[in-house]
């Protein structure tokens, strides 16, 4: 291919994309010199006389091609814009601005609003900030290493905490966990829930902390064994549930193995591991925190009044596998597994029972699963 192809090509393209572009009329009159150029090559191709000078015509299209590439330069385009462009420009990036700051008010607003302390773990978990909130929870420096902050958590819980951090990433993003710390020379137990947040391929995690005592279950969608409804209260829904001829299930269950647990870590580690079992039972089959109830220390009650729930219930009583019997709490450093025993009185609605009947006859289900060796539940009439 001749060179003089090329050349005629390329100013061809710049001279009409340089009127597109710029859209002013001198552009007009560049890009007429541009094609009456690339005309002229016909002369050379038609008259070989001219055929002798064509290098001055090569010359001629290059000194023009690199003129029609200066026009391109960024200083051009603004001759464009006028004083009402800029008025446009300067009031988009106030509305920014205004909407940054509104943004950022609402977020410290919020802050404040929130009843349990806020912690930021920044640069991949390494750093972190907390509000004044968490501040007064743990103490030390409001902003400073994960190191510095896991100091004020237990010897004893601090490597299950770590790794609970570390291990949150995009595939497991939630996570919740109980851990001590000692603080002024008092030992308290945080619960603390937090989830992924991933910007540009870089990981934080933002969560709530809270110290785990009962003034502050009310609040939180947290609750302890000790705020359950009592015995009385399940009276009440017994005999709503006759009076309404509705069928239920009324099951007595005690958690048999908390007192070695108690011996082993304390009283507050088998409340805690009592209270996650509880939690599981109530979203699993009773659906309702309403419908469990305390009886003594480590006997409880619960109704089931939806007949699918009870299916699912009944099949995980069959089953030595389910999690039922199998569920590993983890509080802090310690992993156990509550051992229940259950006693089950079903009630089918069609007459009025004697609530007191009912209850011993639960109690009775109960302490023949507790003594039983083969099976921990017993269902009266089974």
């Amino acid at each position: 291919m001749k060179i003089e192809y090329i050349l005629v090509g390329v100013l061809f393209l710049l001279s009409l994309t340089n009127m597109i572009i710029y859209k002013k009329k001198t552009n007009l009159i560049k890009m007429i010199i541009g094609f009456l150029m690339c005309l002229a090559y016909l002369a050379f191709i038609f008259i070989p006389i001219l055929k002798d000078y064509l290098y001055i015509y090569d010359i001629c299209v290059v000194v023009l091609i690199v003129v029609y590439s200066l026009l391109y330069l960024p200083k051009k385009i603004t001759k464009n814009i006028t004083e009402y462009d800029y008025f446009e420009l300067e009031k988009s990036y106030h509305e920014i601005e205004d909407d940054k700051e509104r943004l950022r008010q609402r977020y410290l607003s919020t802050i404040a609003l929130v009843d349990e302390g806020i912690i930021f773990y920044e640069d991949d978990g390494k750093r972190v900030i907390l509000s004044d909130k968490a501040h007064d929870i743990f103490g030390g420096p409001q902003a400073g290493t994960i190191e510095e902050h896991s100091g004020v958590v237990d010897a004893l819980d601090r490597t299950t905490y770590l790794k609970a951090i570390d291990r949150v990433s995009k595939k497991s993003q939630a996570y919740e966990i109980k851990y001590r710390i000692n603080k002024d020379g008092e030992m308290k137990w945080v619960l603390e829930r937090g989830h992924f947040i991933g910007v540009g391929g870089k990981r934080s995690l933002i969560a709530v902390c809270m110290i785990l005592k009962t003034s502050a279950f009310a609040s939180t969608d947290y609750f302890d064994v000790d705020s359950l409804y009592k015995e009385e209260q399940l009276i009440r829904v017994l005999k709503d549930l006759n009076n309404s001829h509705k069928s239920y299930s009324l099951v007595y269950f005690e958690l048999t193995n908390v007192p070695s647990i108690n011996s082993k870590f304390g009283r507050e580690v088998g409340n805690l591991m009592m209270n996650d079992y509880i939690r599981f039972l109530k979203t699993t089959y009773a659906k309702d925190i309403t419908r469990l109830f305390r009886i003594s220390g480590i006997k409880f009650a619960m109704v089931i009044d939806d007949k699918n729930n009870y299916e699912d219930f009944h099949k995980a009583l069959l089953s030595n596998g389910s999690m039922l019997y199998n569920i590993k709490i983890q509080i802090a450093g310690i992993k156990d597994v509550v051992m229940p025993h259950f006693g089950v009185v079903n009630i089918t609605g069609e007459k009025i029972n004697d609530i007191v009947d009912i209850m011993k006859l639960a109690n009775k289900s109960l302490s023949e699963a507790v003594n039983a060796t083969r099976r921990s539940f017993s269902i009266f009439g089974e």
